[in-house]
């Protein structure tokens, strides 16, 4: 059995996220030509994971201090892709995934596009705010928190529409009993509170729902740029 393939299929499955019945369409298909042309299951895909692939802890390049909604988009994105999530503390947080190796990518992949996405929608947000002579001070946090509320509506969609590819993205129990096994250092406050803007919120719960990951793709244009080659 080939372990790229096996690899580069369950990235595809990971990265056909999107709700969107034709952004979904080229991951899946590709994924389902590698399927057939290796004479290989979905039940096979998701055994491989438990035996062969190795369980780790990876730091994300995704630091924060006061912007704690990061906390919270990194705990949803784990959550929905197999995968613990936890900090490395040295004056910031760094965000930190632990799970199985091919699931830490996807979960490094689509963080750093959800907070890319955020980042630039903000920059906007605040240019508008400052124009129209008001207060840019919490809009980043409340748009963040709109984002997050509509990508976990997302998630929960495709998990009713598609329940195999949600079986192959949970975590399973080694990955459990590993987690378990770590010890932890006291713990990190990390709530954070609507500020008041309702429109960025609102704003950032639509852009929030219709997040694909399937963009990325489509800008980068190649599989070698998501390692997925």
């Amino acid at each position: 059995m080939d372990i790229k393939v096996i690899e580069k299929i369950k990235k595809l499955l990971a990265l056909s996220e999107s709700s969107n019945e034709n952004e979904a369409q080229l991951s899946l298909l590709k994924a389902q030509e590698l399927l057939v042309k290796h004479k290989l299951s979905l039940k096979e895909v998701k055994e491989f994971k438990v035996y062969n692939s190795e369980i780790k802890e990876k730091r994300s390049n995704v630091s924060f201090t006061k912007a704690k909604w990061k906390a919270r988009l990194g705990r949803l994105i784990a959550e929905n892709f197999g995968c613990y999530m936890y900090y490395k503390t040295h004056r910031t947080q760094t965000i930190t995934f632990f799970g199985r190796e091919e699931d830490i990518i996807i979960c490094t992949i689509v963080l750093e596009y959800a907070i890319d996405s955020i980042n630039s929608k903000v920059r906007r947000l605040r240019y508008q705010y400052s124009k129209d002579g008001y207060s840019t001070r919490g809009v980043e946090n409340d748009y963040a928190l709109g984002f997050i509320s509509g990508l976990a509506e997302k998630f929960e969609e495709q998990k009713r529409k598609n329940q195999e590819w949600g079986l192959i993205l949970v975590k399973d129990k080694e990955v459990t009993e590993a987690h378990e096994n770590i010890k932890f250092k006291g713990s990190i406050n990390t709530s954070t509170k609507f500020q008041g803007h309702d429109g960025a919120y609102y704003e950032g719960q639509d852009d929030g729902k219709q997040f694909s990951i399937s963009d990325k793709i489509a800008e980068e244009q190649t599989e070698e740029q998501l390692g997925l080659a």
